[in-house]
């Protein structure tokens, strides 16, 4: 199953790139051809037939599985033509260097869609949008609040499973940046603010000493809290932009991501969350897929970075 979840990691990859304006979006004929080409492989290895290694593509595969050459334990794919049009636009986009057409792009998602919905349950005995990529994750406690969202969705609460996600990245990015003993991980760039005073409090605690000083420029407490509170946001928008770069994550998928889910606050764990969101905030299952897939692919991509830290003698 660990396999058939990378698969649809990758096909929620390739339909992410190809919504990007062209020519990004040109990357996505490749990344759904590897998923498809994937998906084939593991059929055969599943079925337990052997497949040659020369030949055209669809053929080898489509042929060679089908019950009239492999007998009973073959399966009789859909989607020929479609995976058909699929390569040849892979193999022209990849050794002639003819860039795919925004029509190209969504064709290629709606036959790979296609093709990995028929042919899941067919194979594999389930829904390609049954399968759970959540234990493609190493870190237990975001894997955890990521099954928390996976059982919520699956219970028609969207809002509550999209905070879920929200809880499952701020415990991944924390368990990456915060220190560790008292020494700074390479990703934290400084000490998170936890209780930030108000401005009203900085202002009030500037003016005490001094409220009678003739010299005071007026109203010279609020306006240097006003720059201190704006200063203190801006450092703590930098810091939390320095932690993702670091840890190879896009900031523009984190915007994306961050604009689609709501806030989420829990004073402390074992209270409930308070969720704030507009009155009109309704997600649809695609915007729930990408926020479900960032958080997945930003956790790998983490414990990559982590693995590649090595810690100095007298923290082994």
């Amino acid at each position: 199953m660990q396999r058939l979840a990378f698969i649809r990691l990758l096909v929620q990859q390739g339909i992410d790139q190809s919504q990007l304006p062209a020519p990004l979006s040109a990357g996505s004929i490749l990344t759904f051809h590897d998923a498809v080409e994937f998906f084939l492989i593991l059929t055969s290895e599943h079925l337990g037939i052997s497949v040659p290694d020369r030949g055209q593509f669809v053929a080898r595969y489509y042929d060679n599985l089908h019950p009239d050459k492999a007998g009973p334990v073959g399966v009789d794919l859909a989607g020929r033509i479609g995976i058909k049009r699929l390569t040849d636009q892979r193999n022209a986009f990849k050794h002639t260097a003819a860039m795919p057409s925004t029509e190209t792009v969504s064709q290629a998602r709606a036959d790979t869609a296609q093709f990995f919905e028929d042919n899941t349950p067919r194979v594999f005995g389930t829904a390609f949008s049954d399968i759970d990529m959540v234990d493609l994750v190493p870190q237990p406690n975001t894997r955890a609040k990521l099954h928390e969202s996976v059982t919520q969705e699956a219970a028609g609460s969207r809002v509550e499973a999209m905070a879920w996600l929200v809880e499952a990245f701020d415990e991944l990015l924390s368990t990456a940046s915060s220190p560790r003993s008292f020494r700074s991980t390479p990703f934290s760039f400084g000490t998170n603010i936890s209780y930030p005073l108000s401005k009203h409090d900085v202002s009030k605690i500037l003016r005490q000493p001094r409220d009678q000083d003739g010299r005071m420029p007026l109203r010279g407490a609020s306006s240097l809290a006003e720059e201190y509170v704006a200063l203190r946001e801006s450092v703590v928008a930098l810091q939390r932009g320095a932690r993702l770069t670091a840890l190879g994550i896009d900031y523009s998928e984190y915007w994306r991501f961050n604009s689609l889910t709501p806030g989420v606050y829990r004073p402390n764990q074992h209270s409930k969350a308070q969720i704030s969101a507009a009155p009109n905030y309704s997600p649809d299952a695609d915007e729930y897929a990408y926020c479900q897939s960032f958080v997945i692919a930003s956790a790998l991509r983490i414990a990559e970075a982590m693995a590649h830290r090595r810690p100095p003698s007298w923290e082994v």
